[in-house]
């Protein structure tokens, strides 16, 4: 049966994964599920909300040509914090007033 955490269009697997904000800014690696089972992934500096990021060959096989796939795809969602400490709060702000951007 179909999986809920996977979305197939032709030969290619859809995913989401999510990463916090500090993760996003600074990158990091990811265990991601394909149908293949787990392989870990990097998700690069800067990594902005929605991002599609591709592992390629880890889709569908095609019918009668089992060595082409389709790719998998992992849609980054980023975890933004609802609630910070004072503390958290003060350093956030200081980041925020440093930056130039």
């Amino acid at each position: 049966p179909p999986s809920d955490d996977f979305q197939r269009e032709d030969f290619d697997i859809y995913t989401e994964s999510s990463v916090s904000v500090y993760d996003a800014i600074l990158g990091t690696s990811i265990k991601v599920k394909t149908i293949d089972g787990d392989c870990e992934i990097k998700v690069p500096a800067g990594t902005q909300p929605e991002t599609r990021l591709r592992i390629r060959g880890r889709g569908v096989p095609r019918l009668g040509k089992p060595k082409e796939r389709g790719d998998h795809y992992i849609t980054v969602k980023v975890m933004v914090p609802r609630n910070l400490s004072s503390d958290d709060e003060r350093r956030v702000k200081e980041l925020r007033d440093a930056s130039v951007a």
